[in-house]
C-alpha cells in the first residue's frame, strides 16, 4: 500500500489568490468618504461663522435702530419744537388771523 500512495499524485490545496484590487478599492473608498466628511464639516463650520457674523450684524443694526428711534423722538418732542419756534419768533397766531375754509 505504501507504494500505491506514492504513485498517487497529491493535488495542491485549492486556494483563491487574493485580488490586489480589493484593498486598493476599499482604501480609495475610505479616502473618498473621509474627504467627503471633511468637506461637509468644513461647510458646516463656514456656515456657522457666517451665521455668527449675521447675528452680530443684526444685533448692531437693532442697536442703531433703537438709537435712531430715540433721536427721532427727541427731535420731534413738543418741548423742543416750542423752544425752536420761540427762538425764531414763532408762536400761536393772534386772534382774528385764523380763517377756516368751507
Amino acid at each position: 500500500m505504501p507504494r500505491e500512495n506514492a504513485r498517487l499524485k497529491r493535488r495542491p490545496p485549492l486556494t483563491v489568490k487574493a485580488s490586489r484590487w480589493w484593498p486598493a478599492i476599499l482604501g480609495l473608498a475610505a479616502v473618498v468618504a473621509g474627504f467627503a466628511a471633511l468637506m461637509a464639516r468644513l461647510e458646516v463650520t463656514q456656515e456657522g461663522l457666517r451665521l455668527s457674523a449675521l447675528r452680530d450684524e443684526q444685533r448692531d443694526l437693532e442697536e442703531r435702530n433703537r438709537r435712531l428711534r430715540l433721536e427721532v423722538a427727541e427731535l420731534g418732542s413738543h418741548e423742543r419744537l416750542r423752544a425752536i419756534a420761540a427762538q425764531d419768533g414763532l408762536g400761536p397766531p393772534a386772534a382774528g388771523h385764523v380763517t377756516t375754509m368751507p
